[in-house]
C-alpha cells in the first residue's frame, strides 16, 4: 500500500484562501497583495516602508514651533486683507498659502516631517481664525433685519473661503503635492 504523497517546495506557503503570497523585497516577510506597498524597486510590507519614511524626517524639535508661528502671521496678514479683496480672494488665498510654504522651508532650512506639516497647516487655520470668530460675534450681536444680515454674512463667508484656501495649499505644498 504505497500513498501518493505529494511535496512541495520548502519556499512556497500554504494560504487557505488561495491568495497569492508576495514577499517583501527588502525583509522578505510574505505580504498580501492588500497589504503590499509598491515602490519603484518592488513590493515591500507597511513596516518596511515606514522605517523608510523615518529617515525622511530631518525636523529638530524647534522646526514645528517655528512653521507654526510663521504660518499663523502669514495667515492672519492674509486674512486681515479679505473683506477689502472679496472675490480676488479665490486667486490671492493659494499665493499665501505659497508664501507660507516657501517663508517655512527657508527658515527650517528645507527640512521636512509630518509633525512640520501639520504645524503649519494648524498654523494657517489658527492664524485666520480670530477675524472669523469677530464676524461671528458680529452677526449675533447684529439686529433681526434680514438684509442687514444677508449683506453682513458675505465677509465671513469669504474669511471661510479664504481659511479652506490657504490652508490647503499650505499643507498640500508642504506634502510635496504640486497642483
Amino acid at each position: 500500500m504505497t500513498e501518493n504523497i505529494e511535496t512541495k517546495p520548502e519556499n512556497t506557503e500554504v494560504v487557505l484562501d488561495d491568495t497569492p503570497v508576495l514577499r517583501c523585497n527588502r525583509c522578505n516577510k510574505p505580504i498580501t497583495p492588500e497589504t503590499a506597498v509598491l515602490t519603484p524597486t518592488g513590493y515591500r510590507c507597511q513596516e518596511c516602508v515606514r522605517e523608510q519614511q523615518k529617515v525622511f524626517d530631518t525636523t529638530k524639535p524647534i522646526d514645528p514651533v517655528i512653521g507654526f508661528l510663521i504660518s499663523a502671521i502669514i495667515s492672519f496678514g492674509g486674512s486681515w486683507l479679505v473683506p477689502r479683496l472679496g472675490f480676488f480672494t479665490l486667486f490671492i488665498a493659494p499665493g499665501v498659502g505659497t508664501l507660507i510654504q516657501n517663508a517655512v522651508r527657508l527658515a527650517v532650512k528645507k527640512r521636512r516631517s509630518k509633525v512640520l506639516n501639520t504645524a503649519v497647516l494648524a498654523g494657517a487655520i489658527l492664524g485666520s481664525l480670530p477675524f472669523i470668530i469677530i464676524e461671528v460675534l458680529n452677526l449675533i450681536r447684529m439686529p433681526g433685519d434680514l438684509l442687514s444680515i444677508a449683506a453682513n454674512l458675505l465677509p465671513l463667508v469669504w474669511r471661510a473661503v479664504y481659511t479652506a484656501l490657504v490652508s490647503s495649499t499650505a499643507y498640500a505644498r508642504f506634502k510635496g503635492l504640486r497642483l
